[in-house]
């Protein structure tokens, strides 16, 4: 039994040395590489390359840009307010019915003109372009209006007006969102 366990490690030694030995013969080799280093372009295609490449970047920036702009130019508050056509009226306070701007908008000739819808339905309003806000503060003469687009939120227009009741302020507003209108459109032909 003592013979077969030393055979064993006489085995195991044997095979480390003679692995041992062929990394250490691999490493003393002698190895010769040799590297030609060989420009791929000369210096005059290199910076031709070059300009090309900024000119490239340069056209695609530009492009970029002028795309970014176009895309501002979308969502400016002039452009979506000239590009309204649906208005809902809502009202935020208990002294204006959003009605009294309703008929008040209808009797424009401007709206007319310009083909503008106004929508009653409180669940037509998701299809409106922009909400008419209207408020007053409390104890106060002072009627405010806030024109926003729909879908985006952005804020297109504000403004208030000076009136004893909704009656008196219905016109008035009415008067200064035409007049938001035709700042964008630009003057409509037929005024009332």
């Amino acid at each position: 039994m003592k013979t077969n366990s030393i055979a064993r490690w006489i085995l195991i030694l044997l095979t480390a040395i003679f692995v041992a030995g062929n990394d250490t013969y691999a490493q003393t080799g002698e190895q010769k590489v040799s590297v030609i280093v060989r420009p791929s372009q000369t210096v005059e295609e290199r910076v031709a390359d070059e300009f090309k490449e900024k000119e490239l970047r340069k056209t695609a920036e530009e492009k970029l840009a002028e795309k970014e702009s176009a895309k501002i130019a979308e969502t400016s508050p002039k452009a979506l307010l000239g590009r309204a056509r649906t208005v809902y009226v809502e009202s935020g306070t208990s002294f204006f019915e959003p009605i009294q701007l309703q008929n008040a908008l209808r009797k424009r000739a401007e709206m007319e003109t310009w083909e503008m819808v106004i929508l009653d339905a409180y669940d037509k309003r998701q299809i409106a372009d922009v909400f008419i806000e209207i408020d007053r503060p409390l104890f106060t003469y002072t009627f405010t209006y806030k024109v926003t687009h729909r879908s985006t939120g952005i804020l297109l227009a504000t403004g208030k007006v000076t009136a004893f009741d909704g009656n008196d302020a219905a016109p008035k507003l009415a008067k200064k969102f035409v007049e938001e209108i035709k700042k964008v459109r630009g003057a409509a032909t037929a005024t009332k």
